[in-house]
Order: structure tokens, then C-alpha cells, then sequence
């Protein structure tokens, strides 16, 4: 924009930046201006990536990505790789004025050839209506209904669609616009040279301060963070304000100060305004004027932007230098560039009894610094010994004392040194005060105390001491090159050891509650609770930037500081776990210096510590900016493809959703947590739902591989981590499937169990049929074996027992031919035998049919009782009669048990009918035959009798008992002179044959 003002300047002079460029470049600061100290910034150029060091605009998207306008194009930084875009990549020029991010997070891009906005990475370039003479873009904002306004040509433009649209102000107004702005409700505020600021409210102008005609350019209207009413308006040689309409002078004395043009103004979130000059920038806040310049870690050139991003991280466009970065202060440098010696060498720090703070350096002297800057004290030129100095210590009463590198001890007070008398000290490396306010001296040749304005040896220690600590009202713990050593009452204490720290070479101890904090070479650091005993030990796997601990001091939030040999730590106690904890909050923009033996100090809220380039000086109550945390995005997901043959693999770039076949299964996801507060601390902890359970620890890699996942459901979760702990507020996801292979599909997989299980069913049942098979085979050859034993044995007892029954009944026959009548008794004997012996041939006849094979069927079981009733009723008055026998029961073959009970149970039934019914008829009937059942129905219709009476004789039990044998159910219905109906319901056991 200063690019393009000269022609609203008087006739024949030039105000714009031409002219500013001619002006000699020259820093004016009051008394109230700070000097000796060097603030911390960090700085991109176009060594780290940027694509042009003339930065004129900053401006910061939804991703907390930084946007620069140069020179040569516009730049996206991260915090770690910057991309940028060019004429190469669709601008309609390389001159970039301005860069604007909308609520939409579209890019848009005030250009040199026109307007182009960016949308998903593709750039769209807006026409100029043709009666504009200029393309400039010089400035673009969006209203409270997201209307883009922007400034072509020193003329006020709207975005309508794809084109432009003029919108003048008013009518009457023929002067350029310089300034364009909205405030927190979105109104548009604008500054129209010798017109004044206007404001847009419901569509209409008003004029809310008038510059009364004056040849003034306001290029910035910047609206009060913490007043909403309160409005500064910037000039190249002022800052006004608006009073009722009116444009006041702001903060006259100390902007006189000022000399150079004033570029660019910005308000940070403690309520400083920061300017931006031609040389370098100011900060005005608290009624203090800072000027920062390339001294003081800033840079000369002018500085044509300044942008408080989201992140209150507060960002400074120059025009020649890049892009910068400040730190805060959180801590200050003091080195040469401001005053200090050249050697820096900073080996002891302490404070006077006026509050100043003296630096001993070994080989520069002492300094002081009194809150403004650092001055040299003067060296009695008869003691050049006092330039190397080791270390400084204030007692209690005040009194510095001064160990120097050859020159013993020395006390100074109010600008006078004395040196303590002693002929064997020349190097005091520590000194302290014990309770009873003695004051002791650790030095290489052993340890020693002041007694009566001398030092005094303390017995049975010659060997190197270097740091010593009071622990009890007589007693202190002295550091060597070899643990540490207890002495009381000035007396060694031989039988002490603290074996933890044998060997160690002891640098630096303090006293902390209850325990002695011991700084060694090489093991980091010890704690050690003298009460208790315990000790533990810190070191670089606990967070410590060095095991090599120069110098220790306690704040008075009772923090630890532990200057390393790689910068400082700060230690926190735990009081729950009895234990402490290494801080790694302190962002890499913190200098990592090596620190020096006990140089350093805690007063007035700042922890000092000396280092091998100066003195820092850490302001403990510095805390960085509320809700500031990293942001976090996937850059890529890439399918990492196999190479195929000569051919090089072709990764392919993944969208979310995607899906993926189960032979294309490599995939590499890249991430960025962006944290441009602090890009190098960030870390990462992620997860792949559907694989892990949880997060990942730590990790500063920020590129993930997964060589070969199984199928199924995934989506990448991952956070941005910084070191002090804080998270990301939400993880960045990305979410994709692998579809698995047919053999692995639900389908298939049911389609497999239910054949395995019919295969499964199959074999089962082939199984078990010829189990089945096999032992109907064992069965039948049982049974033919039976068959065979029972023909077998019914033809040899009926040879046997047949014939030997009929010889008895032949010679029974014979002996009663032979015998008279006398004999009767004999005879009647005699007949009784034969009797015997017919009956029981007759008898032996059944068994003889119940074991033969042939008798196993119902039709030879239903003949065989039906021949015996016919045998039975012969010659009788009985008629019987047995129906429904048929020649088609040969088929059912029924076990032996059958064939021997059933005809059994008949015989009784029908022998018990003949004896006791006197019946004239009798009818055994086959009522019906299933499968497995027969009933059987016997009737008459003789006598009857009462079936509730008792009767005697075991004939119907022996009827009950075998019909129970062969599982049948007999039912008897009978009355007297009523007959008498009984029915068998026998259940039929086919015999499978084969």
C-alpha cells in the first residue's frame, strides 16, 4: 500500500515509501528506552523456505497455518515446510500485497495483476472491470453477513459471484481509499485520504472522524482489544485516536520518540501496541517505549506488518529480512552486543544490598546491572587478579564475597574489596554461610572457613572441593571429585558415606526442604533425604537436557532451575510421590547454552544463570498465553503399491472413506501438528481403531506405516502433543476399509461352516450307520450262532432226553406185563412213573418248539396256541375257536422270550377257562396288528367270577409276570354268570434280519 500513495502527497513531494527509502536509517530513544538486554525472536527467511524475504502481509487460516504476501509470491508456513504459490501456479502475478482468510477458510490473495481467491487448492482469478487503471489489491475483509470487501486501485469493491463490483462511499468523495477494516460485529470502517473514517451501518456511510482536509494517510484502523469504542488510526508519523468525531494525537511524549515512518500497528493480548517502522518495530505499554532492532534480536529493516494470530503469537512481516517471531519474555540474554565484556564467561552472579545484581566474569570482571543496564565496576589496577573471577556469594549481612581463579578470596562492600589473608588459597570455586555464620570456602585444595579475618583449613581434607551446603545448625555437607564428605562442628565425620555418589565428581549442591539436591559430571542429578536416607537419581531419560549439572537454585514457587550443560532444566517436587519431575516446557527457542559452576542466582522473580556466552536472566512468572494449544492434520494417505516387474511402484493418494482390496493393503499416513509457537516441541500419539486399543506413546515422527493390514474397518486417529503436555484440542481422523478376500467374506465363511457341518453330518451319519451295520452283522451272526445252538440243542435233547423218556415209559410198560395183581401197590406206582414220565414228554415238547428257530414268528407262535386249544377243548363240552390268524405273519420274526412266554400265558389262560368257567364257548380272536403293538382278546361265556375277591393259586400271577416280560398289558373283566373277557395288548419286537 506505501507503494502507491505518492500521488495524494502536495505537489512535488513525496511522502510514499520512495521517498522513506531515501531517508537515513537512524534509532532515537529516550532515557525510558532498554538497552542492555537481547530480546528472544525467531526468524524465517528465505534460507529456511520462504519464497521471498519482502514480506508486506500476514494473515493465519482455520488450520493455524501462517499465509505471507511478498514480494515474489504468496507462502503457507506450518511450522515446518513452507508451500508457495506463483505465477507458476495460476497468479496472476508474483507481487503479492495482501493475504486474507475468510470464515470459509478460503484463501484470497491481493495481487500486483487483480483478486484471486483459493479454494481446495485451485486458484481462481477475478477479473478488473476495464475502466480500472490499476490491478492493485490492497486490501480485503469480510463483513457480518460474509460479504468480501476489498480496495482495487485506491477504490472500494465488492465480491459479487464471480465478479467485482465498485461501491462507493459516497458520491461526493473523490479522495483514495488507504485503509479498510471491520470491527468484532463485522461493521466496515474506512479511511479515505483528507476525508477522514467511515463506517457501513445498514447500508448506509457516516463519517465517524474527519481529518478536517489534512494530508494525512492513515494505512491502519485498529480497534482496542480490551475497549470496543476505542479506535487508533495510524499515520507514517503518528497514532491518532477518535474523541467525539474528532482525531487526537495519542501518547504525544513518547511517540515523539519515534523518528522514522511508522508502517504497520498491531495490539498483543496484554494490551502493548507494537508499531512497525522503517527501522524495526516499537513496543509502547505501561508508559515504557521499547525500540527493537537487529541489537535486541529483531531487525533494522522496516517492519510492514504486525499480526497477533489466533495463537497470540505475535508475528512481524519486514521488508528485506523475512518473517519474525517474538518469544516474550520469558527470558532476557545479556551478552557483549550490550556492554558486557568480551569475554563472556560468566562464572558467578549475586546481589548487593542496593537490589543490583553483580556478574562475575572470568576474565572481564565484575559488572552491575541496575534494572536499566549493565556497567563495569572498577578494578583496583594493583589486583588483576580480580578480572578472573570464579564465584560470588552474598552473605547475610550483605556482604559480597568474591572467589577468584588465582587470586583467593575477596569480600566487597560499597565498592571496596578486601582480600581475606591466606597463603595456601588461590582458587575459590564456591563459597557459603553456615547458621552460625561462618563463612566457608570450597577450593581445589580442600575446604575452608573464615575464623578471625583468615581462612582456616578444616582438618582431614586436602583433596578438591568444589561446592558446599549447610544442612543443620552445625553441620554442612561439602562436595569433592569423589561424593560429598559431612563435617560437624568443623570436624570430618569419617564413618559418613553416601554410597550413591561414590566416585562422582560433585559440581554443584543446594538444600531443598528435607533433602540436599547434588549435581555431579556425568550422573545427572541426586536427591538425597538426610532424614530418611533415600536417594534417587534424574538424568537425560527423566527429561534433563544434560547429565552434566553446573549450577542449582530454588525459586520461590520451589522450583528447582538446574543449569546443564545444554541450557536450563526446571525440576518440580512431587509431594504425593515423594519424588521430582524434569519440566520440558521450555520451547527449543530457548538458548541452549552451557552453563558455568555455581553462576547462578534467584531474586526478584527472575532466576539468573550464567553461561559460557553471557547471562540469562529467566522471569519466572512469564506463563505462556491461556488456551494455546497445537492443531493437528493429516497431509496424506498414500497406498504404497508393489513394484511390478522393471516398473517402479506408484503410490496412489487416498480420500477418507476409501476401500481398499485385501492384496492392496500397504498404506503411509503423514500428519502435521501445527504449533507455531513452538513447531519443534510437537510430538504425536496416535491409534488405528480396529487395530489398537490405545494410543501410541510419543513420538516426533510424524509418518506412520502399515505394511500389511488384515481386512476390516479402520480410522486413523491421531494428536498433537506439545512438551509441555498440552493436546490437541480434537484428533484428526481418517477413516478407510479393506475388503477381504471371497474366502473371507460373512457369505463364505457361512456358506464353509454350514458345508462342514453338513460334511460333518454326513460323515457322522456314515459313521454311524456302519456302526449300525456292523453291529446288525454282529447281531445277526449272534443270532444266527443262536439259531444254530438252539436247533442244536433242541435236536439233542430231543434225541437225549426224548428217547430216555420213552425207554422209561416202554420199560415201565414191560415191568407191568411182568407183574401180577397182587401187586397192587406196585402197579400203582408203576403208573404213576409212566404218567410222570408221558407228562413230562409232553411237556419238554414245548420247550422243544420254543427253542427251535422256526418257531420265532407270529404266525408259528399264533398256530401253536391255537393247536393246543384244539387239543386242549377235544372231546370236551367246550367249543373253542380262534380267528385272524394269516399266513403273512411268517414275516414278523419276534425274539425267543416272545416265542416261549406267549404260548405260555395262553396255556395258562386256557387250561384256567377249561377247569374253572364250564363254558361252552371259547374265542381267542386277533383283533388287530400294527407294527410294533398286537391285541389279543380271549372270551367265554362261562361261570364268571368276582374280581374283588381273593382267590388263590399262582396261574394269573404267572400270567402278570410274563406278560411283564415281554412288556404287554393284560385287562380282565369278569362277573359271575357273566363270562369273562380278558385282552393282552403285547408289544411286538421285530427282528431286523438280513
Amino acid at each position: 500500500m506505501l507503494r502507491i500513495l505518492g500521488k495524494y502527497t502536495q505537489s512535488g513531494k513525496k511522502t510514499g515509501l520512495y521517498c522513506l527509502f531515501l531517508l537515513p536509517a537512524f534509532i532515537l530513544l529516550n532515557s525510558r528506552n532498554c538497552l542492555a538486554q537481547k530480546y528472544t525472536f525467531s526468524h524465517y527467511d528465505i534460507e529456511d523456505g520462504l519464497v521471498q524475504s519482502q514480506v508486506n502481509k500476514l494473515s493465519l487460516d482455520d488450520q493455524h497455518r501462517l499465509w505471507m504476501a511478498t514480494d515474489g509470491g504468496a507462502c503457507r508456513f506450518d511450522g515446518k515446510n513452507y508451500m508457495s504459490y506463483t505465477r507458476q501456479n495460476g497468479m496472476p502475478a508474483n507481487f503479492v500485497f495482501t493475504v486474507f482468510v475468510d470464515k470459509n477458510n478460503r484463501i484470497w490473495f491481493g495481487t500486483g495483476g487483480g483478486l484471486v481467491q483459493m479454494v481446495n487448492k485451485k486458484l481462481i482469478n477475478y477479473s478488473v472491470p476495464i475502466k480500472v487503471r490499476s490491478k492493485l489489491v490492497t486490501s480485503i475483509v469480510q463483513d457480518g453477513n460474509g460479504k468480501i470487501w476489498l480496495v482495487l486501485s485506491h477504490h472500494l469493491f465488492q465480491v459479487s459471484g464471480n465478479s467485482i463490483i465498485e461501491q462507493p462511499i459516497l458520491d461526493t468523495i473523490k479522495g483514495g481509499l488507504t485503509s479498510l477494516t471491520v470491527n468484532k460485529k463485522g461493521e466496515l470502517f474506512a479511511a479515505v485520504y483528507k476525508n477522514g473514517v467511515y463506517q457501513l451501518s445498514n447500508g448506509k456511510w457516516t463519517n465517524i472522524a474527519s481529518s478536517f482536509g489534512k494530508d494525512l494517510v492513515i494505512s491502519t484502523i485498529l480497534f482496542d482489544r480490551q475497549d470496543t469504542h476505542k479506535i487508533y488510526l495510524l499515520t507514517y508519523n503518528a497514532i491518532y485516536t477518535i474523541v467525539n468525531g474528532q482525531m487526537l494525537p495519542y501518547e504525544t511524549r513518547l511517540m515523539a520518540s519515534i523518528k522514522a515512518p511508522m508502517l504497520s500497528l498491531e495490539q498483543d493480548t496484554a494490551a502493548n501496541l507494537w508499531i512497525g517502522t522503517a527501522t524495526g518495530a516499537f513496543r509502547l505499554g505501561k508508559q515504557q517505549l521499547t525500540h527493537f532492532t537487529a541489537s535486541n534480536g529483531l531487525t533494522d529493516n522496516p517492519v510492514t506488518d504486525i499480526y497477533n494470530d489466533a495463537d497470540n503469537n505475535l508475528w512481524f512481516a519486514s521488508q528485506g529480512s523475512g518473517v519474525f517471531k517474538y518469544e516474550g519474555d520469558s527470558f532476557i540474554t545479556f551478552d557483549r552486543s550490550h556492554g558486557m565484556s568480551d569475554n563472556e564467561v560468566v562464572m558467578g552472579i549475586a546481589k548487593e544490598k542496593t537490589g543490583q545484581i553483580l556478574i562475575g566474569i572470568n576474565g572481564g570482571g565484575l559488572m552491575r546491572y541496575d534494572g536499566k543496564s549493565l556497567s563495569a565496576i572498577k578494578i583496583p589496577a594493583e589486583h588483576p587478579e580480580l578480572n578472573r573471577i570464579q564465584c560470588l556469594y552474598t552473605d547475610k549481612k550483605g556482604l559480597v564475597w568474591i572467589g577468584t581463579e588465582r587470586g583467593g578470596l575477596w569480600s566487597y562492600d560499597n565498592n571496596i574489596f578486601k582480600k581475606i589473608n591466606n597463603d595456601e588459597v588461590y582458587s575459590v570455586i564456591d563459597v557459603a554461610e553456615d547458621q552460625q555464620s561462618t563463612v566457608w570456602a570450597a577450593t581445589p585444595g580442600g575446604c575452608f572457613y573464615i575464623e578471625n579475618n583468615a581462612l582456616k583449613r578444616l582438618e582431614d581434607l586436602s583433596s578438591f572441593s568444589s561446592s558446599i551446603v549447610p544442612i543443620g545448625k552445625d553441620s554442612i555437607i561439602i562436595g569433592t571429585n569423589d561424593g560429598v564428605v559431612l563435617a560437624v562442628n568443623k570436624k570430618i565425620v569419617k564413618s559418613f558415606e553416601l554410597k550413591a555418589v561414590r566416585t562422582s565428581v560433585i559440581f554443584c549442591m543446594i538444600r531443598y526442604k528435607n533433602m540436599v539436591i547434588i549435581g555431579t559430571d556425568d550422573r545427572g542429578l541426586f536427591t538425597w533425604n538426610w532424614a530418611t536416607g533415600d536417594v534417587k537419581n534424574y538424568g537425560i531419560k527423566d527429561g534433563l537436557n544434560s547429565n552434566t549439572i553446573y549450577n542449582l537454585t530454588v525459586d520461590n514457587n520451589g522450583v528447582i532451575w538446574a543449569g546443564t550443560g545444554r541450557g536450563a532444566n526446571r525440576v518440580l517436587f512431587d509431594a504425593k510421590s515423594n519424588s521430582f519431575w524434569v519440566n520440558t516446557s521450555t520451547d527449543s527457542k530457548h538458548p541452549i547454552l552451557e552453563s558455568n559452576q555455581n553462576a547462578s542466582l534467584y531474586a526478584d522473580h527472575k532466576v539468573w544463570i550464567g553461561t559460557t556466552k553471557g547471562v540469562i536472566a529467566y522471569d519466572i512468572n512469564a506463563t505462556p498465553a491461556d488456551g494455546v494449544v497445537p492443531h493437528i492434520i493429516i497431509e496424506s494417505v498414500k497406498l504404497i503399491s508393489q513394484a511390478s516387474g522393471n516398473r517402479a511402484p506408484e503410490n496412489t493418494m487416498l480420500t477418507d472413506g476409501a476401500n481398499l482390496t485385501y492384496n492392496n493393503n500397504h498404506l503411509a499416513i503423514s500428519f502435521l501438528g501445527i504449533y507455531l509457537k513452538d513447531p519443534q516441541s510437537v510430538s504425536y500419539t496416535y491409534k488405528l481403531k480396529g487395530l489398537d486399543s490405545t494410543y501410541s506413546m510419543p513420538v516426533k515422527n510424524n509418518i506412520v506405516d502399515y505394511p500389511s493390514l488384515p481386512p476390516g474397518k479402520y480410522t486413523f486417529e491421531v494428536k498433537a502433543l506439545t512438551s509441555n503436555g498440552i493436546l490437541s484440542a480434537t484428533a484428526a481422523r481418517f477413516s478407510f476399509s479393506i475388503t477381504p478376500p471371497f474366502y473371507q467374506t460373512t457369505p463364505f465363511r457361512v456358506l464353509a461352516v454350514t458345508f462342514f457341518v453338513l460334511l460333518g453330518i454326513i460323515l457322522q451319519s456314515y459313521r454311524h450307520n456302519l456302526r449300525i451295520k456292523r453291529q446288525q452283522i454282529i447281531e445277526a451272526t449272534k443270532r444266527d450262532e443262536s439259531l444254530r445252538i438252539r436247533q442244536q440243542t433242541a435236536e439233542d435233547f430231543h434225541d437225549e432226553l426224548g428217547n430216555k423218556l420213552t425207554r422209561i415209559t416202554v420199560l415201565s410198560e414191560i415191568l407191568d406185563t411182568k407183574m401180577d395183581q397182587t401187586q397192587a401197590d406196585q402197579k400203582k406206582l408203576l403208573e404213576q412213573i409212566k404218567q410222570n414220565a408221558s407228562s413230562l414228554y409232553n411237556g419238554t415238547k414245548d420247550i422243544l418248539w420254543a427253542l427251535d428257530p422256526q418257531s420265532d414268528n407270529l404266525y408259528e407262535i399264533l398256530s401253536h396256541i391255537r393247536d393246543f386249544g384244539n387239543e386242549l377243548f377235544l372231546d370236551t363240552p367246550t367249543e373253542f375257536e380262534f380267528d385272524g390268524i394269516d399266513e403273512s405273519f411268517n414275516q414278523v420274526k419276534l425274539p425267543m422270550e416272545y416265542s416261549r412266554n406267549i404260548p405260555m400265558i395262553f396255556k395258562e389262560l386256557l387250561n384256567n377257562t377249561l377247569k374253572h368257567a364250564h363254558a361252552t364257548h371259547v374265542t381267542l380272536s386277533l383283533d388287530h396288528i400294527e407294527r410294533d403293538e398286537m391285541h389279543l382278546t380271549l372270551k367265554d361265556n362261562g361261570a364268571g367270577f368276582d374280581q374283588h375277591e381273593t382267590r388263590k393259586g399262582q396261574g394269573i400271577n404267572n400270567v402278570i409276570t410274563r406278560i411283564k416280560r415281554i412288556n404287554g398289558e393284560i385287562s380282565i373283566n369278569s362277573e359271575k354268570g357273566a363270562g369273562t373277557l380278558i385282552s393282552l395288548k403285547i408289544k411286538i419286537k421285530p427282528v431286523v434280519t438280513h
